[in-house]
């Protein structure tokens, strides 16, 4: 069962089997609207386990059309509306990477709207090889440049992979470019921006941090304090796996036994 929609604000929504709601953040999208294409096929493919354990999961995008000076902040309002409209109550949200950055502030500003949290691949703030990344990224889109295999640092030290992954993701971003950069670029600038240390102690919510210590965009100590700040935040570690932690078989089996475990 797959469908195509938009939640209220405008938010693109992409919804994969039926059952209890999981709304699903991912992470930086180059076009702010549903998937298409492989990327559409790629994404089903995520979600799909996700479905057949029970979940009605909802890939929700960021709206397009973001203002000047868009901060996380505003993400998370968005966010917050389109789920009190949709869902009338408080559902399971998981984010992977820019979308766990979002879901941990949707956790600071509008906790109400949420039952149960996951953050993947993701901390209180971008580590230093993310934000080197991704500022690189959006100053190269305002030249008109590809920027994409920036991020191959993050991805992997190996000194034979990284210059061909490099090349490839430069590759990938030149034929992936959007027409208007605009509101890519003013994603990466509010993400630049993002920083909930100081307000996660407040944070009852229960939440699971999970991510791969050879995910090389943060470092494992900023994991392991995200999940530390939170007073009823767990944290799960994998040492072989890096950023694309939300494709491994353990990850699904980890965070369906979350979902699934009554509040005590």
């Amino acid at each position: 069962m797959i469908r195509e929609d938009s939640l209220p604000g405008g938010l693109p929504c992409l919804t994969v089997g039926s059952g209890t709601p999981l709304v699903y953040v991912p992470g930086t999208a180059v076009e702010h609207r549903n998937p298409t294409g492989l990327a559409r096929r790629i994404a089903i493919s995520t979600l799909k386990p996700f479905a057949d354990a029970g979940f009605a999961v909802h890939l929700v995008n960021r709206r397009p059309g973001v203002p000047e000076g868009y901060a996380m902040a505003d993400a998370a309002t968005d966010y917050a509306t389109a789920i009190r409209e949709r869902f009338g109550r408080p559902v399971h949200v998981l984010g992977h990477s820019s979308g766990g950055s979002l879901v941990l502030q949707l956790l600071a500003d509008h906790p109400e709207v949420i039952d149960r949290a996951v953050v993947a691949s993701a901390a209180y703030r971008l580590g230093p090889v993310a934000k080197r990344a991704q500022l690189g990224w959006a100053h190269r889109l305002r030249a008109n440049r590809p920027g994409y295999h920036l991020l191959a640092p993050g991805i992997t030290r190996n000194p034979v992979l990284r210059p061909l992954l490099t090349a490839a993701m430069w590759a990938v971003g030149s034929l992936t470019k959007p027409r208007d950069a605009t509101d890519l670029i003013r994603m990466l600038l509010a993400e630049d921006a993002f920083d909930v240390h100081d307000r996660l102690p407040t944070v009852t919510t229960p939440t699971l941090v999970i991510a791969g210590a050879r995910d090389y965009f943060w470092t494992p100590d900023m994991f392991a304090e995200t999940a530390r700040l939170l007073p009823r935040g767990r944290l799960v570690l994998y040492p072989r796996i890096g950023h694309s932690v939300n494709v491994k078989r353990q990850f699904y089996r980890e965070v369906v036994r979350f979902l699934r475990a009554e509040t005590p």
